[in-house]
């Protein structure tokens, strides 16, 4: 049963009743709002008796974002006895929803799973898939561990127009939602849990996840790797009041707007592109005096009428009154500073590997573990794939091929087990 779809005036008379409920404040063009809904309509399910939980639409109801203070969505705002109890933005997983919930009701408890499986994946994006369709399909007993859903960074993608087989490209949320209906069709296991730490070394691979512990002869890392910050003063503190890094997640907040996309790569020339549509000025600030980007952007981006860009440039701090209000800016050859005046700073300089599971247990270079075309760690049946791993590219055929090599090398291990 999915959670149920309602207006503003209907969650006052929820919450003025004295029920336990959940309201999911989101929109259907946000991205992290989409891949927290299969989530959070089975923890409708889990908790019905208990805790009522309800969607309210935002672009459904006008004045509602400022009406109930929402800067960020998806925002899950907990109620209990006609009062909010607090609420928790953007969750990275279904575990962060659960432990919030604890607050007001007690988690239900869930057996240790002590069965070991042939290969456990963790992540569900294009490798992880990949790795778990190929693993299945050889007759693996397979489990993919995902924090939300499938996809990763590829299903906040807007467009993705260079993975073969869609000649008119294809976004990357339904992407992804086929390659994990696909590795199911075959047996493929998920279980949407956050992993909390892994033991590597042994011939039974351990985790502990917020779902119980888990045992396997084989793992696949396929974590994949989140937004690169700035770094600068503040920038925590304005995630939501003009800062963003995910232009399909957050770009129409600031329809009508300026906003200033920081980087030069193919994220920021995309991020760049799909605010061309919804803002009224986009200004794109590279410490370069070229955009690094693939070529197919250069025409679009400049017959933009829309789109500036400010070269050889770096933004050295946010302006704010509680709320961006502009960037600085520093010319990367004389040190000049400029303030330029925007409502909405998009950071796309690149992606951080999430390989914090790897610490300690696997070599790493420039945070990401040490591996090859052959997928191989140093620790055997410890396999890594996608954007966790060294490699020259980075791209979602890339991370497919990965998984396909893994399961092959991993079925060798198996074998001389």
């Amino acid at each position: 049963m999915a959670a149920m779809e309602i207006n503003e005036r209907q969650l006052e008379e929820l919450v003025k009743s004295g029920k336990t409920v959940l309201a999911d404040f989101w929109a259907p063009w946000c991205g992290d709002c989409r891949r927290i809904e299969k989530a959070y309509d089975q923890l409708a399910d889990e908790y019905a008796g208990e805790m009522t939980l309800v969607k309210i639409n935002v672009d459904t109801f006008e004045g509602i974002r400022q009406r109930q203070d929402i800067r960020r969505i998806p925002t899950l705002r907990l109620y209990q006895r006609g009062e909010p109890l607090g609420q928790i933005v953007e969750p990275p997983s279904r575990a962060h929803i659960e432990a919030f919930l604890e607050k007001v009701l007690p988690k239900k408890e869930k057996e240790a799973d002590r069965h070991v499986y042939d290969m456990i994946v963790i992540g569900g994006g294009p490798g992880g898939y990949t790795a778990a369709l190929y693993a299945a399909r050889a007759g693996l007993d397979v489990l993919v561990v995902e924090r939300l859903s499938a996809g990763g960074q590829m299903a906040l993608t807007h467009q993705i127009d260079n993975y073969p087989g869609f000649a008119e490209g294809i976004d990357g949320y339904t992407l992804a939602e086929q390659m994990q209906k696909q590795a199911e069709r075959f047996g493929t296991k998920t279980l949407h849990a956050l992993v909390k730490r892994v033991e590597l070394q042994k011939e039974i691979k351990a985790l502990e996840t917020s779902e119980g512990a888990l045992h396997a002869r084989t793992v696949v890392l396929a974590m994949g790797a989140g937004p690169r910050k700035l770094g600068l003063a503040e920038e925590e503190k304005l995630l939501g009041r003009g800062v963003a890094y995910c232009a399909a997640c957050d770009g129409m907040f600031y329809r009508g707007k300026t906003v200033v996309v920081v980087g030069g790569g193919n994220s920021a020339a995309a991020d760049a592109l799909l605010l061309s549509r919804i803002a009224e000025k986009v200004i794109v600030v590279h410490r370069r005096d070229k955009l690094r980007a693939e070529r197919v952007y250069y025409n679009p981006l400049m017959q933009a009428g829309n789109v500036t860009f400010c070269w050889n440039s770096v933004v050295d701090a946010f302006l704010h009154d509680g709320d961006v209000t502009g960037v600085r800016v520093k010319d990367a050859r004389t040190g000049e500073k400029t303030d330029i005046p925007c409502q909405g700073v998009f950071i796309s300089i690149g992606r951080q590997p999430a390989t914090e599971l790897a610490e300690g247990q696997l070599p790493l270079e420039n945070g990401y573990i040490v591996a090859g075309e052959d997928t191989k760690t140093a620790l055997p049946g410890v396999y890594a794939v996608g954007d966790v791993r060294t490699k020259v590219l980075r791209q979602v055929v890339t991370a497919v091929a990965d998984g396909a090599v893994a399961v092959h090398m991993a079925e060798e291990y198996l074998a001389g087990m």
